[in-house]
């Protein structure tokens, strides 16, 4: 399984690569307050990439901030009922009783 991943990753680069050295044209982008940036077209699309990458991280930090504080909070509380526990006797075991409509054999 790890040389087919590994072929696949090879196939991808080699495919990305190729399409570097294919649009390396001169290429303008027209930015705000009539600026422009002349650079090759994969500069521009790799720059475009970054930056998706960036608003993506943007979107996604606080749900993950807001995640690991709950889960925190959870272990935290759950340490302190393990803690309460360990020191308290266990309760006598008990059998629960069987409801009179159990369909089986009765234990």
């Amino acid at each position: 399984m790890k040389l087919v991943a590994w072929i696949i990753r090879i196939v991808l680069f080699a495919l990305l690569f190729v399409l570097a050295l294919r649009n390396t044209a001169e290429a303008s982008l027209q930015l705000f307050f009539d600026m422009v940036w002349r650079a090759p077209l994969i500069l521009i699309l790799l720059a475009a990439f970054g930056l998706g990458i960036v608003a993506a991280l943007a979107a996604v930090a606080p749900g993950l901030m807001r995640q690991r504080m709950e889960i925190a909070r959870l272990r935290r509380s759950l340490g302190a009922v393990r803690a309460a526990t360990a020191t308290e006797p266990a309760p006598p075991s008990r059998q629960a009783p069987v409801p009179y409509n159990a369909i089986g054999p009765k234990v």
